[in-house]
C-alpha cells in the first residue's frame, strides 16, 4: 500500500482540469527575513472551468486516506456549525458528501449535500478534496450521519453537535505517534492496537465528544532520516559542508514522496485504522509541533533553518500539514479560519467550543526561531481576534500552546548542555543509569548538539523565551481582569502528564475571585512513550514554587498520590504514564472539568481518571451578575452592554474556598470521564 521512494511517478501534479504547475514545484521566497521554499500550490478549485488538456480516466475509487473531520467555528448569529471533511483518493471529478443531521429521539432528518472542493494533487495521481460542512444547529444536540460517493454505499460516519447554547465536550491530546525507537519497544506500547484511543472511542460511545483537540505532535516524522533519500545528508560528517549542500533532484522528490506517505500511515484506514475511525467520527482543532515537521525544529541556530535541506523539508512539512490537519493550503488557511501571522505557514486559531469556551491554539513552530515562539504581530493579530469575536457567553478561555508555559525548570540542564556538544551531561546531573544514557552527550542527528538542547530551546522556560512567556501570560491576566473569564493552558510535549498553577498569593483560600489564578493542564503522549523515571524524578524535585511577580506564584499540583493501579506514588507532580485529557463546562457550578486519563497497563485498553476542577471567574461589581445571565440571553445581548458588565473594576471577595484539585474520590469506580457526577 505505501510504495518506497523508487515506485510511482515524479511527474509534476496535473489537476484534471488542464492546470500544470511549474516543473520546479518549489519557489524561493524571502519573508521577513526568513528564507524557505514554499510548495507551488495552486488554488484548482478555481480552475474548474477550464479546457481539459487531457481526458479524465476514470478508474475505481481509491481513498489512501480519510474522511477527515474538522470544526472551525459557529456562527451565532446564523446558528451555524462550521466544518469540513477531507479525503484524499484518486477521483479526478469531485466526489459528493451527503450529511443527515436529526436531533436525539427525532424523527426529522435534514439531508445537506456538498461537492468536493479540490485542494492540491499528489504527483497527478491523488487528489485532495475538501468538503465544506456547515449545519445549523438547534436547542437540542444532533447527530449527523455522513457518507461519500468515493466510498462504498454501506459506509458511514456518525459525529455529534452541540446544542445551540451548549459548551462541547472536547479531548486533548498530544504526541500522537512514537520517536526513532526500536521496533519491538512500539510493539510492548500495543502500536498497532492503539490502546489509548480505543479508549477514547469507548467513552465516546458512552458520552460523545464533539471535538478533539491536537495539541502537536499529530504524527512523528522522525524516521524521515534513516530513508535511503536522506543518505547524502547523513553520511557528510563536515558540518559546514552539510549545512551549505544544494540538495539534489533525488532528495527534493525524497520529502515530497515521505511527507505525503507518512501522513497517509498515520491518519489512514488501513496503516492505523483505530486512529483513523476517531478522526473521521470526532472533528479536530489541529496544532502543529516540531516532529510535524522534523524533531526541534524551530529551535535550531539559523544557518541551520536557512540550509537547503531544511527549506525543502520545511516547505514539505508545511504543504501536507496544512492539507491533512486544516483541509486547506497554506494560501487558503484564513479563509478556512485561520488567523495569519507574520508568515504564510504560520496560521493561529481563535474559536469557541460552544457558547461558554474559548479558544486560542498558537501556531508556535510556523515562524519560530531560536530566541523568538512568536513575532509581535502574530500576538497583536491573535488577541485582536479573541477581543473582536469571543460572544458574550464564553466564561472560561483555553489556550493551547503544545509546549506547556508552566512547567517545571530546565536550567540545570539548559546551562550545561548549551554550546557542549559532546560533554557528558551525567557528571554534572550526578545521575548513572536511564538518565545518564539519555544526557550522557548523545550527539543530535541534525547538527551535532545534544539530544536534549533542541528540547529545552523549545521550552517556555527556557532562557531564550522567558521575557517572551512573560509578556504572554501577562496579556490573558489582563484579559481575565477586563472580562471576567477564567483562563487555563493546555500543553503537551513532555510525555508525561501534571497540572501547575500561577496565582495570587493573598488570594490562595478565594480563587473564584482571583483573575490571576490560571490552571496548567499537561497531557502527553497518547502514543509515545514516557520519558526515564529518573529525569522525572529529578523534574519533580526541581519544581517548587516560582515567583512570577510580587504577588504571583508558579507551582505544581501534588496530582498524582497514587498511581492507575491503585499504587502510592513518591513522584506526585509529574507521572510518566500515557495519557490524555477530556474535559467539559459545567453549567451549574461554573467549573471547567480536566479529567487525566493515565494509562492503568502498558499496552492495554483502560485508563484512570484525575480530575482537576477549575472554578469559573467572578472579577470585578457586576461580574456576579454577569454570571448569572442566561446563555441565551448573553447570545443576543448587545456586545458593548456585555463589555461594561465585563470590566467593572473591582474586585468581589468573601466567596466560596475552592480546594486544591485533587483525584476524584471514586475514580476506581468510574474510570474518570464518562460523564462525571453533577456537584449538587
Amino acid at each position: 500500500m505505501y510504495p518506497t521512494h523508487n515506485e510511482g511517478s515524479y511527474g509534476a501534479p496535473n489537476n484534471g482540469y488542464g492546470q500544470q504547475p511549474p516543473a520546479d514545484a518549489f519557489s524561493r521566497m524571502n519573508l521577513g527575513g526568513h528564507h524557505f521554499r514554499l510548495p507551488s500550490l495552486h488554488n484548482y478549485h478555481q480552475h474548474q472551468g477550464a479546457p481539459q488538456l487531457e481526458p479524465i480516466v476514470h478508474e475505481p475509487s481509491e481513498v489512501v486516506c480519510g474522511p477527515l473531520l474538522r470544526y472551525i467555528e459557529i456562527d451565532y448569529r446564523r446558528r451555524t456549525w462550521h466544518g469540513s471533511s477531507l479525503v484524499v483518493s484518486n477521483d479526478q471529478r469531485p466526489p459528493k458528501l451527503e450529511l443527515k443531521v436529526q436531533e436525539k429521539d427525532s424523527k426529522t432528518v435534514q439531508t445537506i449535500q456538498v461537492q468536493g472542493e479540490l485542494l492540491d494533487v499528489f504527483r497527478n495521481k491523488y487528489y485532495f478534496w475538501r468538503f465544506a460542512i456547515n449545519v445549523p444547529l438547534t436547542d437540542e444536540g444532533q447527530v449527523a450521519t455522513y457518507t461519500l460517493s468515493c466510498l462504498p454505499e454501506t459506509q458511514s460516519y456518525n459525529f455529534h453537535l452541540p446544542a445551540y447554547d451548549e459548551s462541547m465536550r472536547f479531548m486533548f491530546h498530544s504526541c500522537n505517534g512514537f520517536s526513532d525507537i526500536a521496533q519491538e519497544i512500539k510493539d510492548s506500547f500495543g502500536e498497532k492496537e492503539a490502546p489509548l484511543w480505543q479508549d477514547v472511542l469507548d467513552r465516546h460511545e458512552v458520552m460523545p465528544f464533539h471535538v478533539l483537540l491536537g495539541g502537536g505532535d499529530q504524527l512523528y516524522q522522525d524516521r524521515l532520516i534513516h530513508e535511503e533519500f536522506m543518505k547524502p545528508w547523513v553520511e557528510e560528517k563536515d558540518p559546514v559542508k552539510r549545512v551549505g549542500m544544494t540538495l539534489p533532484d533525488s532528495m527534493r522528490e525524497g520529502f515530497e514522496h515521505f511527507y505525503f506517505w507518512n501522513y497517509v500511515k498515520n491518519f489512514g484506514f488501513e496503516g492505523n485504522p483505530v486512529v483513523a475511525n476517531a478522526f473521521a467520527s470526532i472533528p479536530s482543532v489541529n496544532m502543529w509541533d516540531d516532529h510535524d515537521i522534523i524533531d526541534g525544529y524551530g529551535s535550531y541556530p539559523a544557518d541551520m533553518q536557512r540550509a537547503d535541506c531544511f527549506t525543502v523539508l520545511f516547505a514539505n512539512a508545511s504543504r501536507f500539514y496544512y492539507l491533512f490537519q486544516h483541509h486547506t493550503t497554506i494560501e487558503l488557511a484564513p479563509r478556512h479560519g485561520m488567523i495569519r501571522g507574520s508568515l504564510p505557514t504560520c496560521n493561529h486559531i481563535v474559536t469557541t467550543l460552544g457558547a461558554g469556551i474559548g479558544l486560542i491554539s498558537l501556531d508556535a513552530r510556523g515562524e519560530r526561531t531560536k530566541y523568538a515562539v512568536c513575532t509581535q504581530q502574530s500576538y497583536d493579530a491573535v488577541f485582536n481576534t479573541l477581543r473582536k469575536t469571543m460572544p458574550k457567553t464564553i466564561k472560561h478561555l483555553l489556550v493551547l500552546t503544545g509546549v506547556p508555559l508552566v512547567y517545571p525548570r530546565l536550567t540545570l540542564f539548559e546551562k550545561a548542555m548549551d554550546g557542549a556538544a559532546g560533554f557528558n551531561l551525567a557528571t554534572i546531573a550526578g545521575k548513572t543509569g536511564a538518565l545518564g544514557d539519555i544526557i550522557s552527550g548523545q550527539l543530535n542527528r541534525w547538527n551535532g548538539d545534544p539530544e536534549l538542547l533542541d528540547d529545552m530551546n523549545d521550552h517556555w522556560t527556557a532562557a531564550n523565551h522567558e521575557v517572551e512567556r512573560r509578556t504572554f501570560i501577562e496579556k490573558f491576566q489582563q484579559y481575565a481582569k477586563e472580562y471576567s473569564i477564567r483562563v487555563s493552558f493546555l500543553g503537551g510535549d513532555v510525555h508525561c502528564c501534571g497540572a501547575g498553577r500561577l496565582y495570587s498569593k493573598d488570594m490562595k483560600e478565594k480563587e473564584e475571585a482571583d483573575p490571576y489564578f490560571m490552571v496548567q493542564i499537561i497531557s502527553s503522549a497518547i502514543v509515545n512513550i514516557p520519558p526515564p523515571q529518573a529525569l522525572l524524578t529529578v523534574l519533580n524535585q526541581n519544581s517548587s514554587y516560582e515567583t512570577f511577580n510580587p504577588n504571583v506564584e508558579e507551582k505544581m499540583y501534588n496530582l498524582f498520590k497514587f498511581s492507575p493501579n491503585g499504587n502510592s506514588r513518591n513522584n506526585k507532580k509529574l507521572m510518566g504514564m500515557r495519557n490524555y485529557t477530556a474535559g467539559y463546562y459545567d453549567e451549574d457550578t461554573g467549573k471547567m472539568n480536566f479529567w487525566i486519563q493515565a494509562e492503568k497497563i502498558v499496552g492495554k485498553k483502560g485508563t484512570m481518571g484525575y480530575l482537576i476542577d477549575v472554578p469559573r471567574l467572578v472579577f470585578g461589581a457586576n461580574a456576579e451578575n454577569l454570571h448569572r445571565f442566561d446563555t441565551r440571553h448573553l447570545l443576543s445581548l448587545p456586545h458593548e452592554l456585555y463589555n461594561t458588565l465585563a470590566s467593572a473594576a473591582s474586585r468581589v471577595t468573601g466567596l466560596v474556598d475552592h480546594d486544591a484539585p485533587q483525584p476524584y474520590g471514586e475514580a476506581d469506580r468510574v474510570g474518570g470521564f464518562v460523564m462525571p457526577p453533577r456537584h449538587d
